[in-house]
């Protein structure tokens, strides 16, 4: 009889683990709390412009996702720059013109960071995702585990979880309980995006363009500290989109707007506030993103890819994955691919898989 695997998370690394398992044989569930599958993947359909509000760009050096993307026929093409863009020093200076140097470009999915995920999940068995289950306790046996959700209770001979490890140990009961230096290194790991603010506006024309202007600015300022153009390749929907400082959580929305009209006005001038509409996702107020037991004053990345994830625990019953745990590109969609493989390559030399 083929092992049964539940895996916790429709993320990247959900997914394609999910995706690799079937292929070797094993009966996989994927359970996951949102409406949705992605994670802190999520593009946003507004109008015409789908726009990211999760992750967005990559480069050359994600190779193992390069080979992914491959692998699934997902169209991509390289972010714009051209033109001028603009660097904000201090509050008291305006915003300086500044060329960005091209010899490394980032690359967007064409129709969609989501376009990745729904090529993976098309592969898979029908109902083999499951949404809107939200897993509450997990115990595990000598001979197996079981999974409880807020629906039903699952029995499986292995899971994987892909939760961002914060959120792991805030939101899911484990019986036994999960080592204790599991635990602290969980409430010690950042949660990649989980400060951010991610911010969108939509408009009927590229003015940027038409001003020779790429869209990029960065500021030490803010409100806004990155921003980009997010047009489609054919050039039929247009969207500026990036991220706003993690200082803007005290404000309002309302206060946010007034604040970032009033920096794209001083960059751009009076078109920048014609904008079609306005979408924001504040990561932080994402329940199954960020941890409420862990700190604010984590450094970004710190101890993702630790040792402690490598193994399996509870004589490999459980294995705790996602793109924080990744030894390679933590937090990032090539973490997410990279912790997928390994989570893989782990249960063959377990011999579950066969």
């Amino acid at each position: 009889m083929s092992k049964s695997v539940v895996i916790v998370g429709a993320g990247l690394t959900g997914l394609l683990t999910a995706y690799r398992l079937q292929e070797l044989g094993l009966n996989v569930t994927v359970l996951e709390a949102r409406d949705r599958i992605g994670g802190r993947i999520h593009t946003l359909q507004s109008g015409k412009v789908k726009v990211e509000m999760g992750a967005t760009w990559f480069n050359q050096a994600h190779y193992h996702l390069a080979d992914v993307i491959e692998e699934f026929k997902v169209p991509y093409f390289e972010q714009f720059m051209t033109g001028k863009s603009y660097f904000q020093t201090f509050s008291n200076v305006p915003p300086q013109e500044i060329a960005v140097p091209n010899d490394s470009p980032s690359y967007r999915f064409k129709n969609g960071t989501i376009h990745l995920l729904n090529a993976i999940n098309t592969k898979l068995k029908p109902n083999t995702v499951s949404t809107n289950e939200v897993v509450k306790h997990i115990s595990v046996y000598e001979n197996g585990a079981a999974i409880k959700t807020n629906t039903r209770t699952l029995n499986a001979d292995v899971i994987i979880t892909t939760l961002p490890p914060a959120a792991l140990i805030d939101q899911i009961e484990f019986s036994p309980a999960l080592p204790k230096d599991v635990i602290l290194l969980a409430e010690q790991t950042h949660t990649w995006m989980q400060d951010a603010i991610k911010v969108a506006l939509t408009f009927k024309k590229p003015f940027w363009r038409e001003q020779g202007k790429s869209g990029t600015i960065f500021s030490n300022v803010g409100p806004l500290t990155e921003f980009y153009d997010q047009s489609n390749l054919e050039t039929e929907s247009y969207a500026l989109v990036g991220f706003a400082s993690g200082s803007c959580a005290r404000f309002s929305k309302e206060q946010r707007i007034e604040k970032i009209e009033a920096q794209l006005k001083m960059v751009f001038g009076v078109e920048a506030l014609q904008y079609e509409s306005y979408h924001e996702t504040a990561w932080y107020n994402e329940e199954f993103t960020k941890s409420n037991r862990q700190e604010d004053n984590l450094f970004p990345h710190q101890n993702g890819g630790h040792a402690l994830y490598q193994e399996p625990l509870f004589d490999g019953r459980l294995f705790i994955s996602g793109a924080e745990t990744s030894k390679h590109h933590s937090g990032y969609m090539e973490g997410a691919i990279f912790a997928a493989e390994s989570v893989v390559a782990k249960l063959k030399n377990l011999h579950l898989t066969q």
